[in-house]
């Protein structure tokens, strides 16, 4: 039996493996800015309706899937400005200060990094 090893965010829970051969050891983006990034994705869907081709499914057809619409989405500075994203920003905001409030007191982060 296979074994393999992940390791989950603990801000947003998204998992993945650990260390693949192509990729090698995980690593997290050290280029994330906050005032420019951003973290609200409009998406729209794209390509032919089911049955129209392909597989015969949404999602096999060339063109498929959901593209960004870079014009609707927004950064964090937008998302704050515009006060419909509120309770949203609360909840990311607290999931934040938990992770680095535990941080602290399991010893992982020292008061003096912040």
């Amino acid at each position: 039996m296979g074994r393999v090893e992940y390791i989950v965010c603990p801000t947003c829970g998204r998992n993945r493996v650990i260390e693949s051969k192509d990729k090698g050891r995980v690593g997290w983006p050290s280029d994330v800015n906050l005032e420019t990034t951003i973290l609200l994705q409009v998406r729209e869907g794209g390509g032919k309706k089911a049955g129209e081709g392909g597989r015969g499914f949404r999602g096999s057809a060339p063109g498929s899937g959901f593209h960004l619409v870079p014009s609707e989405s927004l950064t964090l500075p937008e998302m704050i400005e515009s006060g419909e994203y509120d309770d949203a920003l609360e909840g990311m905001k607290q999931q934040l200060l938990r992770v680095v409030r535990q941080s602290i007191d399991l010893g992982f982060i020292e008061r003096n990094e912040i």
